[in-house]
């Protein structure tokens, strides 16, 4: 009869222990993936506006015979960025007599408040926050 009690009873603090230490091991490999995983999607709303400041860039080139200096201008010339990703992201030009070098956006809201996205438009690398290198 006490040997039938034993085995109702439950599991035995080995075991609950084993698990737990399971458990802390898959914690500690999921979460620095899920982590970059959400910094890669934050970085990509910043990424496809780069993408778009970089071609409506080209087409003023195209048009006008020099780089724009600023944001100001391609938006003048008809470029439309999102309202909800411009409420999160500041937009730069760094250009020069040769062209533009670099397009940079700068987090100014929560969660990506001082990150830096990059573009060099000479490479065509990506950097800053959220990028992988393949």
């Amino acid at each position: 009869m006490s040997m039938m009690r034993r085995k109702i009873r439950g599991f035995t603090l080995v075991e609950v222990l084993v698990v737990v230490v399971i458990l802390a091991i898959l914690a500690a490999i999921a979460v620095p993936i899920y982590l970059r995983y959400v910094a890669s999607a934050r970085a990509g709303e910043a990424q496809e506006a780069i993408g778009a400041i970089w071609a409506a860039a080209k087409i003023y080139h195209s048009k006008y015979g020099n780089w724009p200096n600023n944001i100001q201008l391609l938006e003048n010339d008809g470029l439309r960025l999102d309202q909800i990703v411009q409420n999160k992201w500041e937009f730069s030009i760094s250009a020069g007599g040769t062209g533009i070098r670099t397009i940079t956006a700068r987090g100014t809201r929560a969660p990506v408040t001082g990150k830096n996205v990059n573009f060099n438009a000479q490479t065509g690398v990506w950097t800053g926050y959220g990028i992988t290198q393949d």
